[in-house]
Order: structure tokens, then C-alpha cells, then sequence
């Protein structure tokens, strides 16, 4: 990584990439059936996807998702682009959520597939009720859209189970530490007493 007088360095992790890419997509998708105003609010959502990229900013993801459900709520696209919306919004929300500095990203990854093959049943029974009966409503499907990324929200652990596991991971690593210390204390003890 490069540095440049002044600045400082940012480090963008795999989810963290992954996750940007992912905002700015469900960001920039509806805005071709959209009306123009969207754009100012995609912008928005662009800077929230960015700030919890590169900043680790929490609000960030729920506030690009936001932008996204009202980009979509006033757009002309066709149920299948919303729900395919409604499908990327569901990925980006499990990417961002993805915990910093992962060994192996594809693991946990895999942990949150149950929740993915739930939304794609929720997404085709969706477009299956909308064929039987055609609703003209944006409101409808932003609400769905909406409600989809609110439960996702809800099911996320709190921040209390994410900082308890954040202090078990702390104290095992100094624990480890701590031993490892203490085993090369009592290696240079026994080359002193060798010597």
C-alpha cells in the first residue's frame, strides 16, 4: 500500500471490498427506472456504503439500504428487478455484517447461508403471489423490501452478544500470549542455566 505524504492508510479487508461493491450496486441499480431525484439520494447511500467500507461506520449499511428502498419505492421497475434488488440488498446487509479480520472469510460465509436460501424462498413465493395477482403498488413492494431488510436488522446479535464474544476473543488471545511469554521466559532461563 502506498503512502503519500499526509495521509494516513486504509486497509479495505475482502468482506469490507466485497461489501462496498454490493452497496454501490444496490444503490446504482434501481436508479435506471427511477425518476431524477434518486440520484440525490443515491449519492447519499453511495457516501453511507463508502463511510462503512473504508471507516467502518455503522450506521452506513442500514442507511445505503435505506436509499436503496426509496430509489426503488419510486421507480418503474418490474417486480422481478425489485426483487432481484431485494436479493442484493439481503447479500450486501450479510457481507457488511461480516466480522473484521476473518481468517477465512468463506467459513462464516457459509454459517449465513440459511439465512440466503431463506430470502431467495421468501423472493420466488413473492413473484409467485405478484404473477397470480398483479399489483401496481411501488409501496407494496418498497414496504416488502423494507420489511425483508428490517427483519434482517432484528436478527442481527446485539451489540452486547458482539462485544461479549469481542472480550472472550481479547482475553483468549492474551491468555495465549501470556503462555507463549512464559514458555520462551522459561527457554531463555534454561540456555542461562545450560550456559
Amino acid at each position: 500500500m502506498a503512502r503519500f505524504s499526509g495521509t494516513r492508510a486504509v486497509a479495505i479487508t475482502q468482506p469490507g471490498a466485497a461489501a462496498a461493491a454490493l452497496g454501490l450496486l444496490i444503490v446504482a441499480w434501481p436508479l435506471a427506472w427511477a425518476p431524477g431525484w434518486a440520484y440525490v439520494v443515491a449519492v447519499l447511500g453511495a457516501a453511507a456504503v463508502l463511510a462503512a467500507a473504508f471507516a467502518g461506520w455503522r450506521p452506513g449499511p442500514a442507511l445505503a439500504v435505506a436509499a436503496a428502498v426509496v430509489a426503488c419505492a419510486f421507480s418503474r421497475a418490474g417486480t422481478a428487478v425489485l426483487a432481484a434488488e431485494g436479493l442484493l440488498i439481503m447479500a450486501y446487509l450479510i457481507v457488511a455484517d461480516a466480522p473484521a479480520g476473518l481468517p477465512r472469510p468463506g467459513s462464516w460465509l457459509r454459517q449465513q447461508a440459511p439465512g440466503g436460501v431463506a430470502g431467495l424462498i421468501a423472493c420466488g413465493a413473492v413473484l409467485a403471489a405478484l404473477a397470480l395477482h398483479q399489483v401496481t403498488s411501488a409501496w407494496l413492494t418498497a414496504a416488502g423490501l423494507a420489511a425483508a431488510a428490517v427483519a434482517y436488522l432484528i436478527a442481527l446479535p446485539s451489540r452486547h452478544a458482539a462485544a461479549r464474544a469481542s472480550r472472550h476473543a481479547a482475553a483468549r488471545a492474551s491468555r495465549h500470549a501470556a503462555a507463549r511469554a512464559s514458555r520462551q521466559a522459561a527457554a531463555l532461563d534454561s540456555d542461562v542455566d545450560v550456559r
